[in-house]
Protein backbone atom coordinates (compact mmCIF):
# COMPACT_ATOMS: atom_id res chain seq x y z
CA UNK A 1 0.00 0.00 0.00
CA UNK A 2 0.96 3.48 -0.86
CA UNK A 3 1.70 5.26 2.23
CA UNK A 4 0.11 9.05 2.67
CA UNK A 5 3.13 11.16 1.60
CA UNK A 6 3.34 9.45 -1.72
CA UNK A 7 -0.04 10.22 -2.36
CA UNK A 8 0.29 13.51 -1.22
CA UNK A 9 3.19 14.04 -3.87
CA UNK A 10 1.33 12.28 -6.68
CA UNK A 11 -1.49 14.42 -6.52
CA UNK A 12 0.30 17.88 -6.41
CA UNK A 13 1.94 16.80 -9.63
CA UNK A 14 -0.95 16.05 -11.55
CA UNK A 15 -2.08 19.38 -10.63
CA UNK A 16 1.36 21.05 -12.00
CA UNK A 17 0.62 18.89 -15.16
CA UNK A 18 -2.60 19.45 -15.58
CA UNK A 19 -2.77 22.58 -17.23
CA UNK A 20 -0.55 22.05 -19.56
CA UNK A 21 -1.87 19.08 -20.95
CA UNK A 22 -5.56 20.74 -21.02
CA UNK A 23 -4.08 23.75 -22.90
CA UNK A 24 -2.40 21.68 -25.84
CA UNK A 25 -6.00 20.07 -26.55
CA UNK A 26 -7.37 23.62 -26.91
CA UNK A 27 -5.15 24.32 -29.96
CA UNK A 28 -7.36 25.58 -32.65
CA UNK A 29 -6.49 24.21 -36.36
CA UNK A 30 -4.80 25.93 -38.68
CA UNK A 31 -7.19 28.28 -41.22
CA UNK A 32 -9.85 26.61 -39.52
CA UNK A 33 -12.54 28.83 -37.31
CA UNK A 34 -13.20 26.71 -33.62
CA UNK A 35 -15.15 28.21 -30.89
CA UNK A 36 -12.09 28.41 -28.65
CA UNK A 37 -10.70 30.28 -31.33
CA UNK A 38 -13.34 33.25 -31.46
CA UNK A 39 -11.80 36.02 -29.83
CA UNK A 40 -9.32 35.85 -32.83
CA UNK A 41 -11.84 36.26 -35.22
CA UNK A 42 -11.96 40.09 -34.15
CA UNK A 43 -8.67 40.72 -35.16
CA UNK A 44 -10.07 39.63 -39.23
CA UNK A 45 -11.17 42.96 -41.00
CA UNK A 46 -11.13 44.42 -44.22
CA UNK A 47 -9.15 48.04 -44.43
CA UNK A 48 -10.46 50.18 -47.36
CA UNK A 49 -8.61 52.81 -48.48
CA UNK A 50 -10.43 55.90 -50.43
CA UNK A 51 -9.44 58.84 -52.60
CA UNK A 52 -12.18 61.11 -53.36
CA UNK A 53 -11.54 63.57 -55.99
CA UNK A 54 -13.77 66.41 -57.52
CA UNK A 55 -15.25 66.05 -61.27
CA UNK A 56 -14.91 68.71 -63.20
CA UNK A 57 -14.66 69.31 -67.32
CA UNK A 58 -16.16 68.44 -70.46
CA UNK A 59 -16.84 65.82 -71.98
CA UNK A 60 -12.87 65.10 -73.26
CA UNK A 61 -11.76 63.37 -70.66
CA UNK A 62 -8.25 64.79 -71.14
CA UNK A 63 -9.48 68.15 -70.63
CA UNK A 64 -10.96 67.31 -67.31
CA UNK A 65 -9.80 68.68 -64.29
CA UNK A 66 -9.56 66.08 -61.05
CA UNK A 67 -8.35 67.29 -57.88
CA UNK A 68 -8.24 65.73 -54.26
CA UNK A 69 -11.42 66.84 -52.84
CA UNK A 70 -11.00 67.83 -48.47
CA UNK A 71 -13.59 67.40 -45.95
CA UNK A 72 -15.77 65.01 -47.51
CA UNK A 73 -18.00 63.40 -44.86
CA UNK A 74 -17.92 59.11 -44.82
CA UNK A 75 -20.67 57.62 -43.34
CA UNK A 76 -20.38 54.11 -42.75
CA UNK A 77 -24.17 52.63 -42.09
CA UNK A 78 -24.71 48.95 -41.00
CA UNK A 79 -28.45 48.74 -42.23
CA UNK A 80 -29.88 51.96 -41.62
CA UNK A 81 -28.20 52.40 -38.41
CA UNK A 82 -24.88 54.69 -38.83
CA UNK A 83 -21.81 52.40 -37.78
CA UNK A 84 -18.62 55.29 -38.14
CA UNK A 85 -18.46 58.33 -39.93
CA UNK A 86 -14.70 60.33 -40.73
CA UNK A 87 -13.66 63.07 -43.25
CA UNK A 88 -11.48 63.03 -46.36
CA UNK A 89 -7.82 65.16 -45.31
CA UNK A 90 -6.40 67.47 -47.56
CA UNK A 91 -5.10 65.40 -49.73
CA UNK A 92 -8.61 63.56 -50.05
CA UNK A 93 -7.67 60.44 -49.03
CA UNK A 94 -9.17 58.19 -45.93
CA UNK A 95 -8.96 54.84 -44.62
CA UNK A 96 -10.94 52.43 -42.25
CA UNK A 97 -11.35 48.91 -40.90
CA UNK A 98 -14.58 46.74 -41.68
CA UNK A 99 -15.06 43.95 -39.61
CA UNK A 100 -16.19 40.40 -41.92
CA UNK A 101 -19.07 39.01 -41.96
CA UNK A 102 -21.28 41.91 -42.25
CA UNK A 103 -23.24 44.24 -45.10
CA UNK A 104 -22.10 48.19 -45.26
CA UNK A 105 -23.23 50.94 -47.15
CA UNK A 106 -20.69 53.86 -47.47
CA UNK A 107 -22.07 57.47 -48.10
CA UNK A 108 -19.52 59.86 -49.29
CA UNK A 109 -21.23 63.63 -49.38
CA UNK A 110 -19.84 67.15 -49.14
CA UNK A 111 -22.15 70.55 -48.88
CA UNK A 112 -22.21 71.33 -52.55
CA UNK A 113 -22.09 68.34 -53.99
CA UNK A 114 -23.89 65.16 -55.19
CA UNK A 115 -23.88 62.07 -52.70
CA UNK A 116 -22.85 58.92 -53.94
CA UNK A 117 -22.91 55.41 -52.55
CA UNK A 118 -20.78 52.15 -52.09
CA UNK A 119 -22.37 48.67 -51.10
CA UNK A 120 -19.56 46.73 -49.11
CA UNK A 121 -20.40 42.61 -48.20
CA UNK A 122 -17.29 41.31 -45.85
CA UNK A 123 -18.61 37.77 -45.75
CA UNK A 124 -15.76 35.42 -46.16
CA UNK A 125 -15.51 31.54 -45.94
CA UNK A 126 -14.61 30.44 -42.57
CA UNK A 127 -11.14 28.72 -43.85
CA UNK A 128 -10.48 32.26 -45.98
CA UNK A 129 -10.40 34.41 -43.08
CA UNK A 130 -7.75 36.86 -42.77
CA UNK A 131 -6.84 40.85 -42.58
CA UNK A 132 -7.88 42.10 -46.49
CA UNK A 133 -7.12 45.78 -47.90
CA UNK A 134 -8.63 47.55 -50.63
CA UNK A 135 -8.78 51.10 -52.41
CA UNK A 136 -11.46 52.58 -54.23
CA UNK A 137 -11.65 56.50 -55.75
CA UNK A 138 -14.85 58.16 -56.11
CA UNK A 139 -15.01 61.49 -58.07
CA UNK A 140 -17.66 64.22 -56.81
CA UNK A 141 -19.28 66.86 -58.87
CA UNK A 142 -20.92 69.84 -57.66
CA UNK A 143 -24.71 70.06 -58.17
CA UNK A 144 -26.18 71.71 -61.15
CA UNK A 145 -29.80 73.15 -61.29
CA UNK A 146 -31.99 70.78 -63.95
CA UNK A 147 -29.48 68.05 -63.89
CA UNK A 148 -31.48 64.60 -63.19
CA UNK A 149 -29.40 62.27 -59.92
CA UNK A 150 -31.97 59.71 -59.75
CA UNK A 151 -29.63 57.05 -60.49
CA UNK A 152 -27.50 58.15 -57.58
CA UNK A 153 -29.83 56.50 -55.71
CA UNK A 154 -28.28 53.21 -56.42
CA UNK A 155 -25.24 52.23 -55.35
CA UNK A 156 -22.24 53.43 -58.13
CA UNK A 157 -20.16 50.09 -57.46
CA UNK A 158 -21.03 46.52 -54.80
CA UNK A 159 -17.82 45.31 -53.57
CA UNK A 160 -17.10 41.69 -51.88
CA UNK A 161 -15.31 38.75 -51.05
CA UNK A 162 -14.24 37.12 -54.73
CA UNK A 163 -12.87 32.82 -53.97
CA UNK A 164 -10.45 33.45 -57.35
CA UNK A 165 -9.04 36.02 -56.57
CA UNK A 166 -9.41 35.52 -52.77
CA UNK A 167 -9.58 39.50 -52.41
CA UNK A 168 -12.09 42.02 -52.02
CA UNK A 169 -12.91 43.18 -55.81
CA UNK A 170 -15.87 44.93 -57.33
CA UNK A 171 -18.81 43.60 -58.75
CA UNK A 172 -18.49 43.51 -62.36
CA UNK A 173 -21.68 42.86 -63.98
CA UNK A 174 -22.93 45.45 -61.58
CA UNK A 175 -20.44 47.75 -62.73
CA UNK A 176 -21.20 47.13 -66.47
CA UNK A 177 -24.94 47.95 -65.69
CA UNK A 178 -24.44 51.06 -63.40
CA UNK A 179 -21.72 52.51 -66.08
CA UNK A 180 -24.08 52.61 -68.80
CA UNK A 181 -26.41 54.88 -66.30
CA UNK A 182 -23.83 57.18 -65.28
CA UNK A 183 -22.33 57.62 -68.76
CA UNK A 184 -26.19 59.22 -69.55
CA UNK A 185 -26.21 61.28 -66.73
CA UNK A 186 -22.44 62.65 -67.07
CA UNK A 187 -23.38 63.74 -70.86
CA UNK A 188 -26.19 65.43 -69.07
CA UNK A 189 -23.63 66.89 -67.18
CA UNK A 190 -21.20 68.43 -69.04
CA UNK A 191 -24.07 69.74 -71.29
CA UNK A 192 -25.40 71.83 -68.24
CA UNK A 193 -22.28 72.62 -66.90
CA UNK A 194 -21.18 74.49 -70.30
CA UNK A 195 -24.22 76.08 -70.55
CA UNK A 196 -23.68 77.53 -67.34
CA UNK A 197 -20.31 78.86 -68.16
CA UNK A 198 -21.16 80.83 -71.71
CA UNK A 199 -24.53 82.33 -69.72
CA UNK A 200 -21.87 83.64 -66.91
CA UNK A 201 -19.84 84.87 -69.96
CA UNK A 202 -22.19 86.72 -71.53
CA UNK A 203 -22.83 88.52 -68.17
CA UNK A 204 -22.25 92.41 -68.70
CA UNK A 205 -19.45 93.25 -65.67
CA UNK A 206 -21.17 96.34 -65.26
CA UNK A 207 -24.74 98.27 -66.32
CA UNK A 208 -24.10 100.31 -69.56
CA UNK A 209 -25.55 103.78 -69.37
CA UNK A 210 -26.70 105.76 -72.65
CA UNK A 211 -25.88 108.90 -73.74
CA UNK A 212 -28.59 111.52 -73.69
CA UNK A 213 -30.14 112.53 -77.26
CA UNK A 214 -29.64 115.79 -78.46
CA UNK A 215 -32.46 117.78 -79.40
Amino acid sequence: MMNKPATVFLFLLFLALAPVAFSQTRQPVKGKMTAADSIKAKEYYVELRGYIRQLKGTENEKANEIKPLDSVLVTIYSGDIPYSELWTNKKGKCSFRLPLDKNFRIEISKKGFVTKNILVTTKVPNDQKDIFNFSFDVDLFEEVNGLDVSVLKNPIAKVSYNLAMEGFAYDVTYTSKINADLKKMYKNYYRLQKIAADTTLMQPDSLQTQSPKKK
